[in-house]
């Protein structure tokens, strides 16, 4: 669980996952990161729907990963539809065809833009919105607030929003290791009922939160109230709390879903997660500043 496996070979965390479990202030970290969630996806269901599965979410990284590390210089590193969709099929998470659908979504809601190149206007490059790339720079500056609280990572005055710079720098990092993120996700089964569904990941984070402020008692929500909150219907919803229910991750007896308890198998299959996202911040964030240093 210390390490993350890539074709040619392993490459390990910088900080281990089992070192950020193991601290006194993880629990206080894991619960700002997924407030900070929370607030940053609340009441944007469309791209709650489009990026929050992770077929999706793989597509809208690499892409967003591509775009940072192009150079204008050399055509074969432009953010195209067909570098994109090698990309991505690469990873085993999605077809061309899907990639270039969730492109013509991401696209018909302004998320990206489809621009001729200056000087070959036969080449068509795609390029992420101003709210696209703000929203992922608040991303990682929650991952960055969480790494301060540790102090296990050279964040300090790094925490928060990173400044365009850094924020370039750790996407051009994220991309050699989209693999290694891809089977990041896939190695934490027992939260698949969420990952493989549209809004899963929202699904999860409320009920993490949710349970924490019900304490000991039964989840203050229901189907209905976790529908309206993501966008989705309470079918769907229902039927991502039954995976999960089935999965062991929690019990459910009341229809509705009104009396919502995670088992201990949940808590620790998020707390896992978490871990991981921690470490991979802080190996992206160490990678960056070592790129900044000595510049290519």
């Amino acid at each position: 669980m210390d390490q993350l496996s890539f074709d040619d070979g392993a490459v390990a965390f910088q900080v281990p996952p089992f070192a950020f479990l193991a601290s006194p202030v993880f629990a206080e970290a894991r619960n700002r990161l997924i407030d900070g969630k929370l607030a940053l996806y609340d009441g944007n269901h469309l791209f709650n729907r489009l990026i929050l599965e992770e077929g999706r979410f793989l597509c809208y990284l690499a892409a967003l990963s591509l775009h940072a590390a192009q150079d204008m210089t050399r055509p074969s590193s432009w953010l195209t539809l067909g570098r994109l969709q090698r990309e991505v099929t690469e990873l085993g998470v999605a077809s061309r065809n899907r990639v270039e659908a969730q492109v013509s979504c991401l696209r018909k809601y302004g998320f990206l833009t489809q621009q001729p190149h200056a000087s070959d206007r036969r080449v068509r490059l795609l390029v992420p919105s101003t709210p696209l790339l703000a929203r992922d720079a608040g991303v990682l500056g929650l991952c960055l607030d969480g790494l301060s609280t540790f102090g296990l990572s050279p964040t300090e005055a790094r925490a928060g929003l990173p400044d365009d710079r850094l924020f370039r720098a750790m996407r051009r990092a994220t991309l050699p290791r989209l693999p290694g993120l891809s089977r990041l996700i896939r190695r934490h089964l027992p939260l698949a009922p969420f990952f493989a569904h549209d809004c899963g990941y929202m699904i999860l984070l409320l009920l993490l939160r949710r349970a924490r402020e019900s304490g000991q008692g039964p989840l203050v929500t229901g189907y209905q109230r976790l529908a309206t909150s993501t966008g989705v219907s309470r079918t769907h919803v229902r039927r991502i709390v039954e995976a999960a229910r089935d999965a062991g991750l929690l019990t459910t007896e009341a229809r509705g879903g009104h009396d919502i308890r995670l088992t201990p198998l949940m808590w620790h299959a998020a707390d896992r997660w978490f871990a991981d996202q921690f470490a991979l911040t802080d190996l992206l964030l160490r990678e960056a500043l070592a790129s900044e240093d000595n510049p290519a």
